[in-house]
């Protein structure tokens, strides 16, 4: 019963994550496709980037990194392509020498998303800006404080605004 017990308290903390993804992208959505793309739905976007994000997590697992209880996970956003869109997540404190695993994704129209860190003077101490699909940082703070993770859409299919999601996870 024991491993039963730690079965269900997965599965819940599972639930709990996937509320709270659905509540910060019902937030943070908007309408932007043009044409027959608006009458879809922006419903299957998220499935896309979901499923994207859900295999990155499950190596990133494999890598020793795990979901902190009890703390920011996950952002996201509806994302316009461009050199120069650059979106702020979130900010985050992160302990100095602990190891640090940042992944973005985007639904199946993003061709290329990036990914940053900033320290809090605002200078880029972190980046994946290479022309993939996902972004991944492995990132250990020189020291404790305040850090701002931004993502960008650099390329999309037909430059249509793309879902995207940012997840942080520690080891």
């Amino acid at each position: 019963m024991k491993n039963h017990g730690s079965w269900l308290r997965s599965l819940g903390r599972c639930v709990a994550a996937g509320a709270v993804l659905a509540g910060v992208l019902t937030v943070g959505l908007a309408p932007g496709r043009a044409g027959a793309q608006d009458q879809e739905g922006q419903g299957r976007y998220l499935i896309e980037a979901s499923a994207r994000l859900s295999k990155l997590i499950d190596a990133a697992n494999k890598d020793g990194y795990k979901l902190n209880d009890n703390s920011f996970s996950i952002g996201g956003g509806w994302l316009k392509q461009g050199g120069d869109n650059w979106v702020p997540l979130y900010n985050l404190t992160l302990e100095k020498g602990k190891k640090y695993r940042l992944i973005a994704v985007g639904d199946g129209d993003a061709r290329d998303v990036d990914l940053d860190i900033r320290d809090g003077g605002g200078k880029i101490i972190a980046a994946d800006t290479g022309g993939a699909r996902d972004a991944q940082i492995d990132f250990t703070p020189p020291e404790t404080q305040k850090y701002e993770v931004r993502v960008r859409v650099f390329a999309s299919e037909k430059d249509v605004p793309c879902l995207c999601l940012a997840i942080i996870m520690g080891q």
